[in-house]
């Protein structure tokens, strides 16, 4: 390759890196415990806020008992069959008051006489929190679905392709030689270059999968208006089924096992664990039926999904079940289940989980060769020792995100076990926790010399992880969710023997960094 040409994918690797490196940590970071949404649910449960699990065959009786006595749950109300983990509650349901808009949580389930029993509680649901953040990388405003954030980590992620495809190219001459080749002899910023290959060539087809996948998933509203106007016109891209015009009532509601076999009728080998009602009692009256598929590509991160009639058990959209959906709906669940890792089961789930902490580790280490080659590039060109104040602030944003980030989500998950629940919004405090714990580690960043700030916060770090694994002995109750606990304390226990190294290795460090250098 011509030097000329070497030397501009380069500059494109590198600014397009920078520009949306630390953006891009947040959400593979936050990703990376996404993989386990449901199980930190269950870990973030308190024992008060459980209600009895029943019986399969009790569960038509519950639905009728609890739609009479709350009709205001027609609206919006979700099943948990025992094919699911262990839940909260077989019902759930939220009632929003008309004036204010606050909504408020309900469970129920039946006692051992068969009687209704319900509550009003706050679910953390710490995992959904996560998700959001890996989805905004905590950039705030707008809606759930059309969040600001959403938007620009689209516009990140088409920098984030631009990157890949560059940093490819700068890697092929010299494949052979470097490949899987770390070396620690020569000097620092060639190890951290040799490291950081090693991250992207190991894990390339991945971060490509993630790229365009959140591209997609970012401007699909426009994709769809662009393939309404241009390709389908006239035809509707989606057809929804007529409304149907048999009886309404709650009495009339399709068995669970109906609504089953209806399914089965389509993909035998379905297996439903979620029931999600909404609009019952209306011409618009469904239900999403979320289940398991062995071995299938499937539409979310554990479930494929289908919609049908709560009353006639009809299945009206089957596009998301693998085996009906046509050439448009491959493609679809393609794009999901390739990013959520829907397909393998647990294995899938842990490989993506290091995936994504080694794709967070790629974006740090890029920060870093950039800073490293910034200081020597000046000795060399300028022949001063005194650091731009450009690399000093990416020094400085560098430590404070990447441990900001760690610190506010242990921050958030002491507020999601710690906190009550009767008289809290847990989901407000438990954004107040990350937050406050990201903020004020950029804050001390920026007041302390990075190597000092990294050592303090490291120490941080490693006590609230400790803290964690403490606060979950301290919860265990010996249920169904034990083994949850039990990875949870594990996977605690290795980040913070890994965080507690690295604070052992900056204090070994610390005496020889050169004094030109900016982390000094």
């Amino acid at each position: 390759m011509r030097l000329e040409f070497y030397k501009s994918y380069q500059q494109v690797h590198i600014w397009t890196g920078i520009i949306s490196g630390l953006l891009l940590y947040i959400c593979f970071i936050a990703g990376a415990l996404t993989m386990f949404k449901a199980p930190l649910n269950q870990w973030a449960l308190q024992q008060e806020a459980r209600l009895p699990q029943i019986d399969m065959t009790q569960y038509d009786a519950l639905l009728q008992k609890v739609l009479l006595a709350y009709p205001d749950a027609a609206k919006d109300l979700t099943v948990y069959l025992p094919s699911t983990q262990p839940q909260h509650a077989p019902v759930s349901w939220v009632v929003e008051d008309s004036i204010s808009h606050a909504a408020s949580l309900w469970h129920a389930s039946l006692d051992s006489h068969g009687e209704l029993i319900t509550s009003q509680t706050q679910v953390s649901a710490i995992g959904d929190f996560l998700d959001t953040l890996h989805r905004t990388a905590g950039i705030p405003g707008g809606d759930d679905h059309d969040a600001y954030g959403i938007f620009v980590m689209g516009l990140v992620c088409i920098l984030y392709v631009v990157a890949i495809v560059s940093g490819l190219i700068i890697f092929l001459p010299s494949w052979f030689k470097d490949l899987l080749a770390i070396r620690k002899e020569k000097n620092t910023r060639r190890f951290w270059v040799d490291f950081h290959n090693v991250l992207g060539i190991t894990a390339l087809p991945f971060h490509l999968i993630i790229a365009l996948t959140t591209i997609v998933f970012a401007y699909h509203d426009l994709l769809y208006a662009s393939m309404q106007q241009w390709v389908y016109k006239d035809t509707p891209i989606f057809s929804r089924p007529a409304p149907s015009q048999s009886d309404r009532n709650i009495a009339s509601l399709a068995s669970i096992q109906q609504l089953e076999q209806s399914v089965r009728a389509i993909e035998p080998e379905f297996q439903p664990a979620v029931l999600n009602f909404a609009a019952l009692g209306t011409p618009a009256a469904r239900v999403l039926i979320g289940g398991e598929l062995a071995g299938q590509w499937v539409r979310g991160p554990k479930y494929a999904y289908v919609l049908s009639d709560p009353y006639n058990a009809e299945p009206g959209y089957t596009a998301m079940l693998p085996s009906v959906s046509g050439i448009m709906g491959k493609v679809v669940n393609g794009f999901f289940t390739l990013h959520f890792g829907g397909f393998g089961g647990g294995l899938v789930h842990w490989l993506y989980f290091g995936l994504g902490l080694s794709g967070a580790l790629l974006f740090l280490t890029g920060n870093i060769i950039w800073i490293e080659s910034r200081r020597k590039k000046q000795q060399q060109t300028e022949g001063q020792t005194q650091q731009n104040r450009s690399v000093k602030v990416m020094a400085r944003l560098t430590v404070g995100v990447t441990l900001g980030t760690l610190i506010g989500v242990a921050m958030s998950l002491l507020c999601a076990k710690w906190l009550p629940r009767e008289h809290l919004d847990i989901s407000t405090w438990q954004q107040a926790g990350y937050y406050l714990g990201f903020l004020s580690c950029l804050l001390l960043a920026f007041f302390l010399k990075p190597i000092v700030a990294a050592k303090h916060l490291l120490a941080i770090l490693c006590a609230l992880l400790t803290l964690l694994v403490l606060s979950t002995l301290w919860w265990l109750d010996g249920s169904q969710t034990a083994g949850v606990d039990f990875t949870f304390c594990m996977v605690c226990s290795l980040l913070a023997v890994a965080c507690m190294a690295t604070w052992r290795h900056l204090c070994n460090r610390q005496a020889q960094i050169p004094q030109d250098n900016v982390w000094a």
